[in-house]
């Protein structure tokens, strides 16, 4: 069976990443996989790295020609399915199999809420022999909005992360010590880094000894979102106490250095940034946003705040600094669960039974 995993750019994100660790097991892999992508990116090295075969497909200014040429190129590679990581791919790639017989598999990884995407959505949902959500919160999420044709097409298979990148270890108990936090993420409309910044201050009036690390860049569209909480954080005297590190290739080692791990969202669909804190065994708390509480197992791998609530979340950072020891263990074996439920081989297990059922279906 071979798989043509179609994405755009080489730009980092939770999709990307999700394929660079399928890719990492490229000689165990159940199917024979290919990538095809339309431009270079910050993460173009990586992928070249994995020894996946990359082909590069430009998009010229008519898409009709470009879709002619991604049809001839899927016959040519003897194509079994094309895996769409976006709608828009997914389109393209259900234009150009149309009379071919290779199936089209669609992931998706987020919301949309505009009326012109739901027009697009249904064209997908209805064009693609399988449909991919990321967790149940999401998949509810487009069934209550009755957007599904065929609800028998639909399926979650959690994303999974290649653990090896990341050393778990108990960190000892100090007794001075400055509390080491951060959270990743790109600044934008998902996340809530603005009332992470709101929550700094309040510590800060508290008298509390912190450094906190912001660990992801911003599109140029969200820009102003990264700016009004760098404005915060020196309006508030807090420049001594945060670092806007920027985009990082280096997660696991940022990761490696915090005590505690804060994440606050406002619609993400999954959270691999939040699974990735968990499994390298730091403290985690995040906000009780719904599909958190899905991947945390109802609070069990994470302490859980109440949305947008300060003093709760001040409340369990103080109970973290009180007992910092216990909750150092209970994170390393939050880790070890996390770990076998989201581990990369099981997330590929679930991939090859919804290709096996998507090779099946007429």
């Amino acid at each position: 069976m071979r798989v043509a995993f179609y994405i755009g750019r080489f730009n980092r994100g939770g999709a990307e990443t999700l394929l660079l660790d399928i890719f990492s097991r490229k000689d165990t892999l159940p199917f024979d996989p290919v990538c095809i992508y339309r431009s270079e990116g910050t993460l173009s090295e990586s992928f070249h790295e994995t020894k996946v075969p990359l082909i590069r497909l430009p998009r010229n200014k008519s898409w009709l020609i470009y879709s002619l040429r991604l049809r001839r190129l899927l016959k040519k590679e003897k194509i079994d399915i094309v895996h769409a990581q976006t709608s828009l791919n997914a389109i393209i790639a259900i234009l150009c199999t149309f009379g071919t017989g290779i199936k089209v598999v669609n992931t998706f990884h987020g919301f949309s809420f505009s009326s012109a995407s739901k027009w697009l959505r249904r064209f997908v949902f209805k064009g693609c022999g399988r449909l991919i959500f990321v967790s149940e919160y999401e998949k509810n999420h487009y069934l209550l909005r009755g957007e599904f044709g065929a609800k028998n097409k639909c399926a979650v298979v959690y994303n999974g992360v290649n653990f090896e990148k990341f050393q778990l270890q108990r960190k000892q108990k100090e007794n001075d010590f400055v509390v080491e936090m951060g959270m990743v993420g790109s600044f934008g409309e998902g996340r809530n880094h603005y009332f992470i910044c709101q929550f700094l201050d309040y510590l800060k009036k508290r008298g509390e000894n912190f450094h906190f690390s912001f660990i992801g860049a911003s599109r140029p569209s969200e820009l102003p979102l990264y700016e009004k909480c760098v404005s915060y954080c020196k309006e508030h005297g807090l420049v001594e106490n945060v670092t806007f590190v920027g985009l990082s290739n280096n997660v696991p080692g940022l990761l490696k250095k915090m005590d505690l791990f804060i994440y606050a969202t406002r619609h993400d669909s999954f959270g691999i940034a939040v699974i990735e804190a968990i499994a390298a065994g730091v403290p985690t708390i995040v906000n009780d946003w719904e599909v958190m509480k899905e991947i945390t197992n109802q609070g069990e791998y994470a302490s859980l705040f109440p949305t947008d609530n300060i003093t709760s979340l001040y409340e369990l950072y103080h109970d973290f600094v009180i007992h910092r020891q216990s909750w150092i263990e209970k994170a390393y074996q939050s880790a070890i669960e996390v770990r076998r439920r989201y581990d990369i081989d099981r997330h590929i297990a679930c991939l090859e039974q919804e290709y096996e059922l998507v090779m099946d279906s007429k």
